[in-house]
């Protein structure tokens, strides 16, 4: 199987390099690609990706819906995987996905994720905790990691063009197809931003926007740049 991984970055210029490199070197065990796709950036997120991947593509602004559709739309590979710059996945990533779409019927799954894994203290763990339970309920958030293949992607819309909540309503759409699995491996993700405005404030953020959405909120009034 070839993977095609589709990294929607934004300001990510200190860490991308060092990032993808790391991407690369444990990506070795199937074909992949590396398609970065930049939300508008104003440091050297572009220049820094360059090196370690396959193909970068510019937006004008930040809006992961849209920058993970333009990559989805450039992919060539069996499997599509959506990353976030500043998630982590593990080290045997590639074994992971390719051994679940082997063994499981394609027709009672829609997409799969990792546990995500924001770090250590209460705080953190809690918000890992919920986030990896909300997946059983059928919501992924941005920071497991999902994977899933071109079919599937098509045919249920894809990424909507959302700056806000993108997650939420591509995780809605797989799920009216098919479930959302959760492997037991775990994803890095940066807690920078989390710790900035507080897991339980995000959490609580979180909630009522996932609310106003659902109750006719667009996303665009919803945006909050990060």
């Amino acid at each position: 199987m070839k993977f095609s991984v589709i990294v929607a970055a934004h300001n990510e210029g200190p860490q991308i390099a060092s990032a993808l490199k790391r991407l690369r070197q444990i990506s070795k065990t199937s074909p992949a690609e590396i398609i970065v796709v930049d939300g508008g950036s104003d440091d050297d997120t572009v220049p820094a990706a360059r090196e370690w991947c396959d193909q970068v593509l510019v937006l004008d602004r930040p809006n992961r819906g849209a920058q993970w559709h333009a990559g989805a739309q450039k992919a060539t590979g069996d499997l599509l995987f959506f990353l976030r710059a500043d998630v982590h996945p593990p080290g045997n990533w590639q074994q992971a996905l390719e051994h679940f779409w082997l063994v499981t019927p394609v027709e009672k799954v829609a997409a799969v994720v990792f546990r995500v894994d924001y770090g250590g203290g209460f705080s953190l763990r809690s918000l890992s905790a919920w986030s990896n339970a909300r997946v059983r309920a059928g919501l992924a958030s941005a920071d497991h990691g999902l994977c899933t293949t071109p079919e599937i992607y098509q045919a249920v819309g894809g990424y909507p063009p959302f700056a806000e909540l993108e997650d939420f309503e591509f995780s809605r759409r797989l799920s009216a197809r098919g479930r959302i699995a959760l492997l037991p491996e775990r994803v890095h993700a940066a807690a920078r931003r989390l710790r900035s405005q507080g897991p339980f404030r995000y959490v609580l953020r979180r909630i009522w926007k996932e609310t106003r959405y659902r109750l006719g909120a667009t996303p665009e009034s919803l945006f909050t740049p990060q």
